[in-house]
C-alpha cells in the first residue's frame, strides 16, 4: 500500500466512530418517523463500508474519490417495503426529516432506459438537519438511503450474485433472460398491489354490509369473520357478557385459527355464523361463567365469544366420542391432548 493510500484510510480511521453514530441516530429516526406515520417497511437495514472496501473503491475510482471524505455511501440504509406505493410514501417521508442533496440523488426507477434490462431503486444521499439538536459534526456527514420493494430487492440481490451489474457486461444470448425475467417481476409487483386493493374493497364491502345487515350470504373467511366479530352486536354483547364475569378488558386477537372450528361445525356463511350465536348464546355464557368464575383476568380474547360457543356446543350437541376427537384433532398438537380434551367434554356432559 503506498503512502498516499494510508494517509487516505487513515481519515477512515478518524471519522469511523462519527459515522457509527450517525448510524444510531438515522436508522433511529427513520424507525420512529416510519412507525409514526402508520408506515410499515418489511425490513430497515443499515452497513457502514469497510476499510477494505474503502480501499478497493478509491483504488478503482481515484479521480473520483480522492478522500474518504468525498464518499457519500460510507453509510447506506436500505428500507424495503412490500408495495411499490410505500416506496413513494417512504421517499415523502424522507424528504420531510432529512436535508436531501438533489444533484447526487436519483430515482433510478425512472432512469433505466425502457428498453434495458434492469430492477431498479430509488437513491437518497441525505444528511441530518442542522436545526434539530444534532451535533454539527454529524449533521456534514452525507449517507445514502436506498428504497427499494421486496421484489426490486430481489433483483438485485440475485443480479449482484451472477456478478453482473451492466446491460454490456452480459453475455449477448444471456441478456433476453434478464429482460425477461425484469419484466416478470416488474408485473408481479403490480400484481401484487392489485391483490391488495382488492382485498381492501372487499374488507369495506364486508363492513358495509354487515352494518347494513345484508351479509348473510358471505362466505365465511378471514376478512369477514373479523368485521363480523368487531361490527356484530350479537357477537360483542356475547363477548362483553364473558367479559363482565371478570371484569377483564377485551384484547383483540387474530381469529384466523378458529375458521377451522366453525368449518367444523358446517358454518360457511356469516348466515350461518349468526344462526350459531344465536341458538348457543345462553350456554356460552354459563360454560364460560363454569369456567372464569374463580379465575381473575386482567384481560380476554376477542375470540372468546367463538371460544365459548364451541364448547356449549359441543357439550350440549349431538356429538360422538369420534366426532369429539376429530375436533379437538383441529387444534391439538397431540393425540393425548386431544383424547384428554374429548373426555373433559363426556365428564361436563355427565355432571349436567
Amino acid at each position: 500500500m503506498d503512502n498516499l493510500m494510508e494517509l487516505r484510510l487513515a481519515e477512515y480511521d478518524d471519522i469511523i466512530d462519527d459515522y457509527k453514530q450517525l448510524s444510531d441516530i438515522a436508522v433511529g429516526l427513520l424507525e420512529k418517523s416510519l412507525e409514526e406515520a402508520g408506515q410499515k417497511p418489511m425490513q430497515i437495514s443499515h452497513r457502514i463500508k469497510t476499510k477494505e472496501s474503502v480501499a478497493g473503491k478509491m483504488e478503482r475510482k481515484s479521480d473520483k474519490y480522492p478522500s474518504v471524505h468525498n464518499m457519500r455511501d460510507l453509510l447506506g440504509i436500505r428500507i424495503i417495503c412490500y408495495f411499490g406505493y410505500q416506496v413513494d410514501e417512504a421517499a415523502a417521508l424522507i424528504q420531510k426529516i432529512l436535508v436531501i442533496d438533489p444533484e447526487h440523488s436519483v430515482d433510478k426507477r425512472k432512469s433505466l432506459d425502457p428498453t434495458a434490462f434492469g430492477y431498479l431503486s430509488l437513491h437518497f444521499i441525505c444528511s441530518l438537519p442542522k436545526d434539530h439538536g444534532y451535533p454539527e459534526r454529524l449533521c456534514n456527514l452525507q449517507f445514502e438511503i436506498q428504497i427499494r420493494t421486496i421484489l426490486q430487492h430481489t433483483w438485485a440481490e440475485i443480479e449482484h450474485d451472477l456478478g453482473y451489474k451492466t446491460e454490456f457486461s452480459i453475455p449477448r444470448h444471456v441478456r433476453r433472460e434478464f429482460s425477461r425475467v425484469a419484466g416478470l417481476l416488474e408485473i408481479a409487483d403490480d400484481a401484487f398491489l392489485r391483490i391488495r386493493n382488492t382485498i381492501n374493497d372487499y374488507e369495506q364491502e364486508v363492513r358495509t354490509r354487515i352494518a347494513n345487515d345484508t351479509a348473510n350470504q358471505m362466505q365465511l373467511d378471514l376478512v369477514t369473520l373479523r368485521a363480523y366479530l368487531e361490527l356484530s352486536g350479537n357477537m360483542r354483547n356475547l363477548l362483553t357478557d364473558i367479559a363482565a364475569i371478570t371484569h377483564s378488558r377485551i384484547v383483540e386477537t387474530n381469529p384466523e385459527s378458529h375458521l377451522q372450528n366453525l368449518a367444523f361445525f358446517k358454518i360457511q356463511t356469516l348466515g350461518d355464523l349468526n344462526a350459531f350465536v344465536l341458538k348457543w348464546y345462553g350456554r356460552a355464557v354459563e360454560f364460560a361463567k363454569r369456567t372464569l368464575r374463580s379465575i381473575e383476568l386482567d384481560e380476554i380474547s376477542s375470540v372468546a365469544g367463538i371460544y365459548y360457543l364451541c364448547r356449549a356446543c359441543l357439550v350440549h350437541g349431538n356429538y360422538d366420542e369420534g366426532q369429539l376427537m376429530e375436533f379437538f384433532r383441529l387444534n391439538e398438537s397431540s393425540e393425548k391432548r386431544a383424547k384428554q380434551q374429548t373426555d373433559h367434554i363426556l365428564r361436563m356432559r355427565t355432571a349436567l
